[in-house]
């Protein structure tokens, strides 16, 4: 069951302009945000679906890592940092972002959100590392 706290926030990011599937595989609820706009210029591609997950217990769950099509590159070829995984999720295969913005400042559900774990994900992805 996908919680309403979750589709309420959602519903900011979809006002900011992003387009997504939430899909439930149990015991995930699966959000794939369909043609993510990179940061221009520091990959080999302008778009791809991103993955993220959490569980039904969101907002008291919250989210880790991110996923996108196994194609995405460095520019120069490189692969990102942490992200040299591939994982299968909803029948076919993801690289995996090995990044843990909650090692440091665990999860609050008081404070942070998917749109808050959004802004991370492109924080993240503008390192270009």
């Amino acid at each position: 069951m996908i919680p309403d706290e979750l589709i309420q926030d959602l519903e900011i990011l979809k006002e900011q302009g992003y387009t997504y599937d939430i899909v439930e595989e149990s015991p995930k609820i699966c959000i794939v945000f369909k043609d993510y706009q990179l940061p221009s210029g520091i990959y080999n591609i302008e778009k791809v679906d991103l993955l993220i997950f959490t569980t039904p217990y969101y907002p008291n769950a919250g989210f880790d890592m991110f996923w996108v099509d196994p194609k995405l590159t460095l520019k120069n070829n490189g692969q990102p940092k942490a992200a040299d995984t591939f994982e299968n999720h909803l029948g076919k295969s993801w690289r995996r972002f090995s990044y843990h913005p909650y090692n440091s400042k665990p999860w609050n559900p008081s404070e942070d959100s998917v749109t808050s774990f959004m802004s991370y994900v492109q924080q993240r992805l503008l390192k270009g590392d």
